[in-house]
């Protein structure tokens, strides 16, 4: 055994040394194995009374490359800090018994994916399915007696099947055919989807076998209790057209009983993560009006229980809202919300009014710095909440509102790994626009033992989406760029989200356009403060950030490499092989790509190659549905006829997430800066 896990390190290291690198880093500075050492908060789950809080700690195994989970107890007083499970099955949709006696999860922990139930006073826990398809969105019945859960339900096939001869025995044919009819027939992470619908299930909280409640070729979500424990809310699309039609689900309520369902809403969806207030009386959603467009403001929403007296309570908030929960007096809801790059938690009244009471939320993300974040309350105010910074991974912490007592920092998982790493350290920024009135956040990442004295190249790194934001995190993939000496940075440029309607509308139906010159603008800010090499400047971004890179080296020759990863190159070809088909071509443009082509090529990177010079990387998922390979091949062909310098790079086993595996990471970050260091001058 110890000889097979001394062979095992070996290969990784070997593995490791394959990656193409800058330079050596300083064993002080942050490297590509202290990713496998982090460990991060994530989804914490706060008991009814308060006292208690459950969190997910995540973590990176080195010998299997890949992220597992465990679940952690520690009080609302940071005491009593102990784990529930070991080992690396994967624990995760954290439910509290209505008592706090108990605790619902799910695990694959006895090989497929199960609910499990925790007794909390004696530890004891078991599964109480045998499901042969994942469940998800647990939540207990009001008495505690029942849950509620959401899985997949396979269904017949309808497409065609020829009468075909048998092989002859022991004859050696081809596998059969794969035949499509579906409009959406894969996903970027989950494959080619199966035949089948999401659907609503019942079972005791003592186990035996589940009852489906919900039937017919729809997917059912958003599943929650009404309080009398005889009623369920979700949300589903029902008009039979939801492939081609998206973005329309309504929501439904349902005597689980009777099997009685009543449509609540009537005009056209989207209507999000339904939730009855306390008292039983209202109904609160996220959604918007829907205009056809890429960007719409979500806003919340309250409605009687019947559908009547609909209002939108959050006129006042600039921002998107999402993860709605009501306060325990049905007076006010907790949300979260994002703004200038800073996720936070809010109290909204019923008349609008709010109150942020925590900020700075992270995410568990090993990659770029999105903002993110998650919470908790309990009914008597007191919530648990994901935190960090430029220089803190996520760690757990805990508050009370209305008291509006300190938020407190409960943990300190990656204290003793960050005192021995010099970090790059972030400095905010804003800059004006050169075009219009509005102004540009952004960040600059220094390298350790930063000199203001010299002069260093300089990386600018575009996020994706493009209606997401950056914001102040802890990066591990932008870090390892600043070991190398690089100054790395990063911007929310107009479209992103964060910063009102107006700034991430801009660029509706006129992607990309203006977020360029924001883009530049940052880049002019941050040699103007006169640390930077002019003549090392690179540029690259995945996704919505290889759409903006690839669009600027069509627009400008001042950088000196760049590496466009994951990107969109021809919006025409993209809307017919994304796995959102239906979706873009109905909410980014206004015509189908045959009936106004124009439209489609104007804003197409493709359409500014001839202009290019710039030595280019393409770096792309081998199953990457959400932005295809496709994309990527027609770049690196139109380049080559070009005659300028191109590379592709395909990481194997990645979608579109490449950071979801460490050691993809490190090949992405390795690649892109053994490129920069080939053309650094």
């Amino acid at each position: 055994m110890q000889l097979k896990r001394f062979f095992s390190t070996l290969a990784f290291a070997w593995m490791l040394l394959s990656i193409p690198a800058a330079a050596q880093v300083d064993d002080s500075y942050f490297d590509y194995m202290d990713v496998f050492e982090l460990q991060l908060v994530a989804n914490p789950e706060i008991s009814p009374d308060g006292n208690t809080i459950i969190y997910q700690r995540h973590q990176f195994d080195p010998m299997t490359d890949r992220r597992f989970v465990n679940l952690w107890s520690i009080s609302f007083t940071g005491e009593n800090h102990v784990p529930l499970t070991s080992g690396k099955s994967g624990y995760g949709n954290v439910a509290w018994s209505p008592d706090g006696k108990k605790l619902a999860y799910t695990s694959s922990e006895e090989g497929s994916n199960q609910i499990f139930i925790r007794w909390m006073d004696t530890g004891v826990s078991t599964s109480i399915t045998n499901l042969t398809e994942s469940p998800g969105s647990l939540s207990w019945s009001p008495d505690g007696s029942m849950l509620l859960f959401s899985k997949f339900v396979p269904g017949a096939s309808t497409t065609v099947k020829p009468q075909l001869p048998a092989p002859p025995s022991g004859a050696k044919w081809e596998e059969s055919a794969t035949v499509i009819d579906k409009a959406v027939y894969r996903r970027d992470g989950g494959g080619y989807v199966d035949d089948g619908y999401r659907h609503l299930f019942v079972i005791s909280a003592d186990g035996g076998a589940p009852r489906q409640l919900t039937s017919g070729d729809y997917n059912y979500g958003d599943p929650t209790w009404a309080p009398d424990g005889k009623h369920i809310l979700f949300t589903a699309d029902r008009s039979g057209n939801a492939d081609l039609d998206p973005n329309n689900e309504q929501i439904y309520e349902m005597n689980i009983e009777t099997g009685e369902m009543e449509q609540i809403t009537d005009k056209r969806g989207p209507h999000s993560n339904p939730v009855i207030s306390p008292d039983g009386e209202l109904i609160a959603y996220t959604g918007y009006k829907d205009e056809f467009l890429g960007y719409q403001l979500t806003d919340l929403y309250i409605m009687n229980r019947d559908g009547s007296d609909l209002r939108n309570i959050s006129g006042d908030v600039a921002n998107d809202i999402s993860s709605v929960t009501w306060a325990s007096d049905s007076k006010s809801l907790f949300f979260r919300y994002t703004e200038e790059g800073v996720a936070k938690v809010g109290n909204i009244k019923l008349n609008g009014d709010y109150t942020e009471i925590a900020s700075n939320l992270s995410s568990s993300t090993i990659g770029r710095p999105y903002s993110g974040g998650s919470y908790s309350v309990a009914d008597n105010g007191r919530f648990a909440f994901t935190v960090g910074s430029p220089a803190q991974p996520s760690e757990l912490a805990a508050g009370h509102f209305p008291t509006r007592m300190a938020n407190r920092t409960l943990t300190d998982l990656n204290g003793q790994l960050l005192k021995s790493k010099k970090l790059g350290k972030v400095k905010e920024f804003w800059v004006d626009s050169s075009v219009d009135d509005f102004r540009v956040q952004g960040w600059i990442i220094t390298p350790p033992d930063f000199d203001p004295n010299k002069e260093y190249p300089m990386i600018l790194e575009i996020h994706g989406g493009p209606h997401t934001a950056y914001g102040p995190q802890f990066t591990p993939e932008l870090q390892l760029m600043a070991s190398r000496g690089y100054v790395v940075v990063y911007t929310n440029p107009r479209g992103s989200t964060s910063y009102g309607k107006e700034f991430a509308a801009y660029i509706n139906h006129n992607y990309p356009s203006e977020d360029h010159n924001d883009l530049m603008d940052a880049t002019d800010y941050v040699i103007d403060q006169g640390y930077i090499d002019e003549d090392n400047l690179f540029i690259t971004g995945g996704s919505g950030g290889g759409v903006l890179s690839a669009w600027a080296i069509g627009k400008t020759d001042r950088f000196a490499a760049a590496v466009v990863a994951k990107p969109v190159i021809n919006w025409y070809s993209f809307v017919l092989t994304a796995d959102g088909s239906p979706y873009y071509s109905k909410y980014w443009f206004t015509e189908k790509p045959w009936d106004d082509p124009e439209q489609y090529l104007e804003r197409s990177p493709i359409s500014l190659v001839g202009n290019v010079t710039t030595p280019t990387m393409l770096l792309t998922g081998q199953q990457d549905y959400r932005t295809p390979m496709s994309e990527t091949e027609q770049y690196y062909a139109a380049l080559k006829l070009q005659g300028v310098d191109a590379t592709m790079v395909r990481i194997a086993g990645s979608g579109h997430g490449i950071a979801s595996k460490p050691s993809n990471l490190f090949r992405k970050v390795g690649y892109i800066l053994a490129w920069f260091e080939k053309y650094k001058n």
